[in-house]
């Protein structure tokens, strides 16, 4: 073995695979920071106000679609537990919400409400798909300064 020598063909093979390691590990990286800027995009809530009670209201990821309707995340921070038309008492809601800013209506298109814990951590207890009373009264009444925000835009 002390006589022994890489062909060429060995060394064009050693290298391929070098650099097969190299692109990998750059896609890799690349995608890890894709995917934290993304997650850190969708968890940017801005406060837009408070309710009469005190409840703080969230917007976050405002998209833009065709015939002045726009889509939004919703969150209301309940400054008491709140009991609902849905139950209750929650410490939060979440939307995913459609807005019609040509005629000023809200449609959730799903929402989450939250309860706590034991231990104190967020837990889903509750997930609907309609909600005719979105935002009015029973619920808080952030519907119009939720809408004037997102419309706004």
């Amino acid at each position: 073995m002390a006589g022994f020598t890489r062909t060429p063909a060995r060394r064009a093979c050693t290298q391929k695979l070098a650099l097969k390691k190299a692109l990998l590990t750059s896609a890799a990286v690349v995608l890890v920071l894709v995917v934290s800027m993304a997650v850190r995009a969708a968890g940017e809530w801005h406060t837009i106000g408070q309710t009469g009670a005190g409840d703080t209201v969230s917007v976050s990821s405002v998209r833009v679609l065709k015939s002045n309707q726009r889509v939004a995340l919703v969150r209301v921070e309940y400054k008491e537990p709140a009991t609902l038309p849905q139950g209750g008492p929650f410490v939060e809601m979440r939307a995913r919400v459609r807005f019609n800013c040509s005629s000023g209506a809200a449609a959730p298109t799903t929402e989450w409400f939250y309860t706590r814990d034991r231990s104190g951590r967020f837990v889903v207890s509750k997930k609907a798909t309609r909600d005719d009373q979105f935002g009015k009264d029973p619920e808080g009444g952030f519907a119009d300064m939720v809408s004037k925000n997102v419309c706004g835009k």
